[in-house]
């Protein structure tokens, strides 16, 4: 892999890189997690340093140019040749159907927007950070999905700017939170990013409902959904919201018992997202 191949590339057609079979034996080892993590984390940077990407792959029936040197959805998929999060995305696929809005914030790379509008949803996905969003905008165009609106911004209590910290080593994990940025290792770097509240963000996409809602933002999740939860007519609140959990302890507020005074049940969980289903 020369290094210029190593560069975001978002105007070369799909299939310009191919992942040959040495860089998908490189990066399943690197994702055996049978390893010791210390070994894994060592075994990973050399990994990515020899194959950081882009590599052109389709997993599923979907299309996706993959960066595994710095991102972690895209390792999983170029390592396992599936999308991650099987059981969170088994537990979203009840809930879409033909004409079904599917709001994504905090997109990434498209694994989950990309799915629901090949579902026949219609899809807004919500991706902070301009490099993963463009990285987005590419797998999109790859399949051809036409009904999938992206907005660059962070989603916030109020409109301004903020600081969004995110590590090189994967730009997918970003967050609002600079206390969180204290526990993980990693060269951190802040940029400022546009801020909205999600109830302006969706009136300037003419989103008029959300049926289904993922929330993924590392630890901003309340900041996120509870002022546009507590702005809206219950009659027009989601039917089924997909939650990240694995960073609550930095919310301001329990969106769990805030959401159950809504009406939320839980309808499925894992280690680290529990999707709710608004009670009739």
């Amino acid at each position: 892999m020369t290094a210029a191949a190593t560069l975001v590339d978002t105007t070369s057609p799909f299939g310009t890189y191919r992942a040959r079979g040495l860089a998908r034996l490189a990066w399943r080892l690197a994702d055996w997690h049978d390893l010791a993590p210390t070994l894994r984390k060592k075994l990973r940077a050399i990994v990515a340093r020899l194959f950081a990407g882009p590599f052109d792959t389709e997993v599923e029936g979907l299309r996706f140019r993959l960066y595994p040197g710095s991102n972690y959805d895209d390792r999983k998929i170029l390592a396992r040749q599936r999308l991650p999060e099987r059981a969170e995305r088994r537990f979203l696929a009840a809930h879409l159907r033909q004409g079904t809005v599917f709001v994504d914030v905090g997109a990434n790379v498209g694994s989950y927007s990309l799915a629901a509008a090949r579902c026949g949803a219609s899809v807004l996905a919500v991706e902070a950070n301009p490099e993963t969003a463009g990285r987005l905008a590419f797998n999109i165009a790859a399949n051809g999905l036409a009904d999938i609106d992206v907005a660059t911004v962070a989603v916030g209590e109020s409109c301004g700017t903020m600081d969004l910290w995110s590590e090189p080593s994967n730009c997918g994990f970003a967050t609002l939170v600079p206390e969180l940025t204290e526990e993980w290792q990693g060269d951190w770097h802040a940029r400022q990013v546009r801020v909205q509240p999600l109830a302006e963000i969706l009136a300037g996409y003419g989103v008029k409902r959300v049926d289904v809602l993922k929330v993924d933002v590392e630890g901003y999740e309340d900041r996120v959904l509870l002022p546009y939860i507590r702005a809206t007519d219950p009659s027009d609140h989601p039917g089924a919201i997909l939650l990240e959990t694995n960073c609550r302890e930095h919310w301001q507020e329990d969106c769990l018992a805030v959401l159950a005074t809504f009406g939320y049940l839980a309808e499925g969980e894992t280690e680290d997202n529990v999707l709710l289903r608004r009670s009739a």
